[in-house]
């Protein structure tokens, strides 16, 4: 947002979006309402499958990897031009509370899946599924070292991000989500497992009215309809709806379209509602998370934006005022509304010094965003703020007040569970931030097993789901690098029980 604060005006155009929340129940509320030919079986099918797989994300890649490892014929569908959604463009984080990297760090705090599972409950409001966030938190290692045998890229260093009480994040080599979306379609290139790309599904076709298999999709690609029937399962992988502001205002009005998103253009969770329409129940749909350190110009997360969420043990976040005004290891939704309705005037900025860079990030993608301008650098805080249009005094007030609370291992302000370090050797950098619309807590109702629910709590037959289209694995907040872990452990576990299911008749 350019203006200090939300607007008035932007409020009550997002109220406004309520009145429509009525009119949205009505449309998802089942097939009864479409017409016949809408919701009837086709005549011919264009295409079979055993296990058809909506979206190439990481849960989609995951899911299609792992059926036809299980010996079923898989088919892929993706609406875009390019593969991997977000997941192609997000920072490559994962949190795993043990990895065979991890364990080249023995002085690190120990760590377990229940430790990881409390983290990710608290965060969340204990609105969480707990049988979801177990199976998340347990079988995470499992996932990052399926990853690594991919080849997946990691760097050697772990860090503690925001929300969490231990250091577990892993981060890609080019801190970007790209590196296993590559991995990944390189394996199922050399498995043979066909993408079909600019198909986008616009239904989903299940027996009976609401009450049956579901049997395949329709789809639109070239100007034409077509039908694909999956023999076995359809697992829908599309990811979330952040880029539609018209559904996202539905469920929190004030998210209207001021607020940028970091999200791909294609987010926008059409699979979501019509899987809402033949009976498939939702939970917690009003739980959209924005990303507190995205760029302030453009709302993207770029790979500066993801140095501030690896960084908060080194680093402060300050106001254009110098001061800091949050708990840096705090969750997402703490910071972001420190942003939002506590300062009030974007950019906020994360400062750093040099001394610990190695420990947190690649040094080369620093300079790179040294040399774009997007990461701001100086030999003196005096210079670092007039570069970027902070208050100095203030700033220089501000560290070296830090500066003693670590010595004293107090954080006297905000208490910050861990400050690895000093802010005082140069040169001395600053990254603008600003909360972007992110990602979307909420969606379709599954099992541990992947499989989605109805409204009654009964298994859909024929139908899974996996990655950010589902909801209940974290509840009111998402802690950053569990969204990697979620797709991962979701997506396989969707792949694989989809392969098991008996064939239609």
């Amino acid at each position: 947002m350019a203006q200090k604060e939300i607007s008035r005006k932007a409020f009550l155009k997002g109220m406004a979006a309520v009145g429509a929340t009525s009119a949205a129940v009505s449309a998802l509320a089942g097939c009864a309402q479409k017409p016949a030919a809408e919701s009837s079986i086709p005549a011919k099918w264009d295409r079979e499958t055993e296990v058809l797989i909506i979206g190439t994300g990481f849960a989609g890649l995951a899911a299609a990897i792992e059926a036809q490892n299980a010996g079923s014929q898989v088919l892929v569908l993706e609406k875009m031009e390019v593969p991997g959604g977000n997941s192609a463009i997000n920072g490559g984080v994962y949190a795993a509370w043990d990895s065979r990297i991890r364990r080249k760090f023995p002085d690190l705090p120990p760590d377990s899946a229940d430790i990881m599972m409390e983290d990710m409950l608290k965060a969340g409001q204990r609105l969480n599924w707990p049988a979801l966030v177990k199976k998340v938190a347990t079988e995470c290692v499992d996932g990052i070292e399926w990853l690594l045998d991919l080849g997946t890229p990691f760097q050697e260093k772990i860090v503690q991000a925001g929300g969490h009480s231990r250091p577990r994040t892993h981060t890609t080599v080019n801190a970007s989500g790209s590196d296993a979306i590559k991995a990944m379609l390189k394996k199922a290139e050399e498995m043979k497992i066909e993408i079909l790309y600019e198909h986008k599904v616009t239904r989903l076709i299940r027996e009976g009215c609401g009450t049956g298999r579901v049997l395949g999709v329709e789809v639109e690609t070239g100007g034409q309809k077509k039908y694909f029937k999956a023999k076995k399962a359809v697992v829908i992988a599309t990811g979330g709806f952040c880029r539609n502001v018209e559904l996202r205002t539905k469920f929190v009005p004030w998210l209207t379209a001021e607020f940028p998103s970091t999200n791909h253009p294609g987010a926008t969770g059409e699979v979501m509602v019509e899987a809402m329409r033949i009976g498939a129940a939702a939970t917690q749909l009003d739980w959209i998370q924005l990303y507190p350190f995205a760029d302030p110009e453009t709302g993207i997360l770029d790979r500066p934006a993801v140095i501030p969420f690896n960084a908060p043990a080194y680093c402060i976040y300050v106001a254009k005022n110098g001061k800091r005004f949050v708990n840096e290891l705090a969750d997402r939704k703490v910071c972001a509304d420190a942003q939002l309705f506590g300062v009030k005037e974007k950019p906020t900025f994360t400062i750093f010094d040099d001394s610990k860079v190695d420990e947190f990030f690649n040094r080369d993608h620093i300079e790179d965003g040294v040399k774009k301008g997007r990461i701001i650098r100086a030999d003196t805080l005096e210079e670092l703020a007039q570069k970027a249009g902070i208050d100095a005094a203030a700033l220089k007030e501000t560290v070296a007040k830090y500066n003693e609370m670590v010595d004293k291992g107090v954080d006297e302000e905000f208490g910050k569970p861990s400050m690895k370090a000093k802010i005082e050797k140069p040169p001395f950098y600053a990254i603008p931030q600003w909360p972007s619309v992110h990602h979307c807590m909420g969606g379709l109702q599954i099992t541990d097993k992947a499989q989605v629910l109805d409204l009654d709590g009964n298994v859909i037959p024929g139908l899974y789901a996996a990655g950010e289209v589902t909801g209940g694995v974290h509840g009111a907040v998402r802690l950053g690098s569990c969204a990697f872990a979620d797709c991962i452990v979701m997506g396989r576990t969707a792949g694989k029980n989809a392969a098991a299911e008996a064939p239609a008749a």
